[in-house]
């Protein structure tokens, strides 16, 4: 299990459908196998009626990541491994949901 607390500040480095309140902001985070099954899990998900919050883009962390809304309006975090050859600093914006 992990845990991580980021700043209200640095929501928009990685997400780009944050609505810039503090409450209900919590992204339940899974790691898939591959780079791939990000983009796979996200279609799937998102064509079964799911809103897209963040597509799919490669983050300055070196993962490939992607966060859809469960039925509820939950926050599901899908994320691949990390590439150190795929990190990049400083931080790009992330493409934004359509």
């Amino acid at each position: 299990m992990l845990i991580e607390w980021d700043s209200t500040e640095f929501f928009s480095q990685w997400d780009t459908g944050w609505g810039g309140t503090t409450g209900g902001s919590t992204v339940l985070g899974f790691w898939v196998a591959t780079r791939d099954a990000v983009d796979e899990i996200y279609a799937d998900l998102t064509g079964a009626g799911n809103r897209g919050h963040q597509p799919p883009y490669d983050a300055f962390w070196g993962g490939r990541y992607a966060i859809v809304d469960d039925p509820d309006g939950n926050s599901v975090g899908i994320m691949s491994p990390q590439d150190p050859d795929r990190k990049f600093w400083p931080p790009s914006q992330p493409p934004r949901a359509s």
